[in-house]
């Protein structure tokens, strides 16, 4: 069970890490086009938004991993205290 847990656990770190990368990206892109295509701005407006899209979708990403990863070493440290208790 605990394998399968942790499996688990490293899929929804996995999905909410693309998740955080990919969505920027995309509203970058959908802002980019309305304001070229429905607001009559230049193409360099498109580019320039894909560009901080996908920054900070890498800085969202980036952000994310930390957190997750030191989340984990936190609960590794719990069990293993909790294991050392118990013995």
């Amino acid at each position: 069970m605990k394998r399968f847990m942790n499996t688990m656990y490293a899929l929804n770190v996995f999905l909410q890490a693309f998740w955080s990368l990919l969505f920027p990206i995309g509203a970058g892109i959908f802002f980019g086009w309305l304001l070229t295509e429905r607001g009559g701005m230049g193409n360099y407006v498109f580019v320039i938004l894909i560009v901080l899209g996908v920054a900070a979708g890498l800085v969202s990403m980036i952000r994310f991993l930390i957190s997750a990863l030191s989340g984990l070493e936190r609960l590794e440290k719990e069990q293993n205290n909790k294991n050392d208790f118990q013995k």
